[in-house]
């Protein structure tokens, strides 16, 4: 996106929001009172578009983005919103049906909105809606010896008991996968891109569930493209990012009542 700004003096009320709220420091008041990029500044610009959020008047444009196109901002019910993430359970018993294609795209609409360090827009998402590209995933796992051929843990023994009988346990029978990955260079220490990676699936699991979806974070699958090129070469991602994690979706075919009780994590509060 092209670094910058344009103001419409008419409505600017100069209140100086937009160069206050730059958190890379990157305005200031030019002679006319108006925000404009500092000498040298307009590189630091991570397009960020809070000068044109804050803007109490939408006088700002960034990028030749019109301000009149944003979305109202709104926080939604703190209450719900606890439930939500008290109530979301991990799901691996889906039914034997699609996901409507609406809400598919709803999903896909949100995960420009999930935050990232520095703002970056280094993410990739795979995502798997075609059962025939489900199959040939689960196919070339299935196919192999190589995902559990040499294992001592008694639980992945029993992984492995599972698939010789022929069950799928690894995607569950989940119609849709999302595979995300990341920019290489952001994987290696501090790692940012694997933790926008988690981030954008986290909100996924969330917003999924909120529209009577299932999802489960799984580990299989991702441990699977990562042992066996075939399964990573179906996901088609790029070859500068690197997969992060892998997510299944679906219709749930069973419902909780009731919350679990879960033990505190330790805390200390300093």
């Amino acid at each position: 996106m092209e670094r910058k700004i344009t103001v419409d003096r008419e409505k600017c009320v100069h209140c100086g929001l937009c160069v206050a709220d730059c958190p890379m420091y990157c305005l200031e008041f030019g002679g006319e009172q108006t925000p404009q990029y500092q000498d040298g500044a307009e590189g630091l610009c991570i397009a960020c578009q809070h000068c044109m959020a804050v803007c109490p008047e939408g006088a700002l444009s960034f990028g030749g983005l019109n301000p009149a196109d944003s979305l109202p901002t709104a926080y939604g019910n703190s209450d719900a919103l606890l439930r939500l993430i008290q109530s979301r359970r991990s799901m691996r018993h889906f039914k034997d049906e699609g996901i409507p294609s609406e809400i598919l795209a709803k999903i896909q609409a949100m995960l420009p909105f999930t935050p990232t360090a520095s703002n970056a827009n280094g993410l990739h998402f795979s995502i798997v809606r075609s059962r025939g590209k489900m199959e040939a995933i689960r196919r070339a796992t299935y196919g192999t010896g190589a995902l559990f051929g040499e294992v001592n843990s008694p639980g992945l023994r029993r992984y492995r008991e599972k698939i010789a009988s022929g069950e799928d346990i690894i995607y569950r029978g989940a119609p849709v996968m999302i595979a995300v990955a990341s920019e290489k260079e952001r994987t290696v220490p501090p790692c940012h891109g694997v933790v926008d990676a988690a981030i954008s699936l986290t909100l996924v699991d969330l917003y999924a569930q909120s529209l009577g979806l299932g999802a489960v974070w799984c580990g299989l699958a991702l441990h699977a493209a990562l042992q066996i090129p075939e399964v990573l070469a179906l996901l088609e991602i790029p070859e500068e990012y690197a997969l992060c994690y892998t997510m299944l979706l679906g219709v749930p075919a069973v419902r909780y009542p009731r919350t679990v009780q879960p033990e505190p994590f330790r805390v200390k509060i300093l």
